[in-house]
Order: C-alpha cells, then structure tokens, then sequence
C-alpha cells in the first residue's frame, strides 16, 4: 500500500476518535444539565408538604393561633431545625452531584487530548524526490493496469484465431478424404464451406495482429514506467513491474506457440491436399491417355 494512503487512513481514524469523544462530553454535559435542574428544582420545594392544597388552607387559622399561644422558646427551637433540614438536603444533594463533576471534567480533559493539533510540516515527506517518488508509483500502476488489460484481450483473440485454424484444419482433413469420391456439385459445396472457414480465419487472424500491436506499446510504457521509478529510488514499483512484464510475456507466448502449432498442421494438411490432387489428376491423365490408346486400337 503507498505511504500517502497509509497516512489518509490514519488521518480518518483520529477524526473518527476525536468525533466519538466528542460526543461523549456532549453527553456527559447534557447529563450534567439535567443534574442541575433536578438541584434548583429540590431547593424551590417547600419543607413541609402539609401547607400546600386546600386541607393546608383550611387548616391555617388553626396553624396561626397555635403558632400566637406558643412560647418564645418554640419558636426558637423551630428556627434552629429549619437551617439543619436545608443544610442536610444540600449536604445529600452535594453528594449526589459530586460523581457527575468527577465525570464532566475527565470527559473535559479526554475532549483536549482529541483536539486536533496542527502537524509541523515534514520537509522529508514534501521534498521533490518524495513527490516523484509518489507520482511514478501511480504511473507504474496505471501503466500495468493497461498492459493486464491488453494482455487479457491479446489471449483472447490469438485463442479466437487458434479455434479458427483448428476449424479450417478439420475441414481440409475431411475435403481429403472425400476426394475421388464426390461429384463436381458435391465438391463445390465443400469447397465454398472451406473458403468461408478459410475467411473466418484471416478475420481473427488480422484482429489479434491489431491487438498484438497495442499490447507491445503497453509494454514498452511498462518498461519506461518501470526504469522512471528504478531512476527516482522507487525500488519496489520499478520491481513490481517488471516483475508483471515478464509474467504476461510468458502467457503471451505460451498461448503463441498453440497457435504456431495449429498454422503448421494446417500447412500439412494442405501440402497433403494439394498432394492428393495432384496424385488424382495425375491418374485421371493416365486413364484418359489409356482409354484413348484403346480407341485407337
């Protein structure tokens, strides 16, 4: 994998880590705020539940001459409580809140250390061998994405034109056997199927010729591509490719030599036709001259 995609991965992880930790502290936030508001909402709630509704508003001409017979130390005493009953709902409150400012300010300084830092710039990785470095390796690889596609192109066809000549061969072979036993219209039609074989061969033949040609300027941009990255220090590069080059010349030239081997049968059964015939001519002379011969006697 080339550096700069490595770097680009890595980049898109620490985003993703600061997004998450982020949203952690947002969280923790919101929780903190309804935290708060359930605190306000405890302090504003009166200290005794009795007073409130309409048995409290009935009860309070009671309450208040009760309140006018008590004694200057009763009312002393209630004075004292009430401060206790506050102090002791604070007290119980503040410990309840307490995890929650452990939370938010661990939350606080984990968002920190998400926070993204500018990077000092590296002048080893922006120097201008870097830059070249970078850019032949994306030639390199597009220049072997193109010979892998000529490649396969070029097998398919010599393989089309492979077929072909076995075609042609078969046909030859059983045009061959039939001479001297088919008539002139039998062999005619024989011989327009071999002809239309024959057709069919020299149109596969002339497009794998067309695609050969592109496959050999796929692999010279190959070569240049694979020497500019041995020129600008990028070894690997330079070794993949050439590495690529030599195995698809082996497979072009393994499916090459099947069809050398397919032209050179049909080179033979065509010297052997054309053996045949002459043979046969040769017979049918031989018997008209002897045919005549006896008319003359």
């Amino acid at each position: 994998m080339p550096a700069w995609t490595t770097l680009h991965v890595l980049r898109l992880l620490r985003e993703l880590l600061a997004f998450a930790l982020l949203s952690y502290t947002v969280l923790l936030g919101a929780l903190l705020l309804a935290g708060w508001t359930t605190y306000f909402l405890v302090l504003n709630l009166p200290a005794d539940g009795s007073a409130a509704g309409p048995r409290g508003a009935a009860r309070a001409p009671g309450a208040a001459r009760r309140l006018g017979s008590t004694s200057w130390t009763s009312a002393c005493r209630y004075r004292q409580c009430v401060p206790v009953v506050v102090n002791s709902k604070r007290r119980c409150f503040a410990e309840l809140v307490r995890p929650w400012h452990k939370a938010v300010v661990a939350g606080f300084g984990v968002t920190l250390c998400a926070v993204p830092v500018a990077q000092k710039s590296e002048p080893q990785s922006l120097s201008n061998e870097a830059l070249m470095r970078r850019a032949v390796s994306l030639v390199t690889d597009s220049t072997s994405t193109f010979l892998s596609q000529t490649t396969y192109a070029l097998i398919e066809a010599i393989t089309e034109y492979t077929k072909a000549v076995y075609t042609l061969v078969s046909l030859y072979r059983q045009y061959t056997s039939l001479l001297g036993k088919m008539n002139s219209q039998e062999e005619d039609e024989v011989w327009q199927v071999i002809t239309g074989a024959r057709v069919e061969m020299t149109s596969k033949q002339q497009e794998y010729l067309k695609l050969e040609t592109t496959w050999m300027t796929a692999v010279g941009l190959s070569e240049m591509a694979a020497e500019a990255a041995y020129q600008t220090g990028a070894d690997q590069a330079s070794i993949t490719a050439r590495n690529h080059i030599q195995l698809v010349k082996s497979q072009v030239q393994e499916v090459r030599q099947l069809s050398q081997k397919a032209e050179t049968k049909l080179a033979e059964v065509q010297t052997q036709e054309l053996h045949q015939k002459t043979q046969e001519v040769g017979n049918e002379r031989a018997d008209q001259e002897q045919e005549a011969y006896l008319r003359e006697d």
